[in-house]
């Protein structure tokens, strides 16, 4: 049925919680053009990537400019894919930005068939969006994308742990925790 919203599952940013967590097609992470080194989910892949990503920026293969996509390939991690996403200018961030690089992302995965993905959502590396509005925007933008019918099945949202109780409270049914205890 269209505009079905997948299961939810919330992630702290923590590469020993990303070890036992789900797992599954591809994990997306922003890229700032501006923000050196890389913060947040992208600085904890870029870690456990043995600075890959970060060597990629150096070389001029990635910049970070608004909507460019990076798709690699990594055992490194629980899913099979990463998806590096161009977020432009930190200064220039918005909600527009935001539904922007969303719609880019969701496309991608589309594209590659991800049916199981974990996303760092734009701008919250950085505090730059409530974490409550972020996820509507994000779940907003999927049942666009699902038209004419849904492709994602579980979604995994990558934060700090702070954040799960926002998202809990936004989507309080079909949000499951995976707390620091499990």
């Amino acid at each position: 049925m269209p505009g079905q919203t997948p299961h939810i599952t919330f992630l702290p940013a923590d590469l020993s919680r990303w070890d036992h967590g789900p797992g599954g097609d591809a994990l997306v992470v922003p890229v700032w053009s501006d923000l050196r080194p890389l913060r947040g989910a992208t600085g904890l892949l870029d870690w456990r990537l043995c600075g890959r990503l970060s060597q990629m920026i150096r070389d001029g293969r990635v910049s970070g400019a608004p909507c460019e996509k990076l798709l690699l390939v990594s055992n490194r991690i629980p899913w099979r894919r990463v998806l590096a996403l161009g977020i432009g200018e930190s200064s220039a961030f918005s909600e527009e930005v935001f539904r922007s690089a969303v719609d880019c992302s969701l496309q991608a995965l589309q594209g590659i068939g991800a049916s199981s993905i974990a996303v760092a959502l734009p701008g919250r590396d950085i505090d730059l969006i409530r974490p409550e509005r972020a996820l509507r925007h994000f779940l907003d933008a999927l049942a666009q994308s699902e038209r004419p019918g849904p492709w994602l099945e579980r979604l995994t949202v990558i934060d700090v742990p702070s954040t799960s109780k926002a998202i809990d409270d936004a989507r309080a049914p079909q949000v499951d925790q995976v707390s620091a205890s499990d």
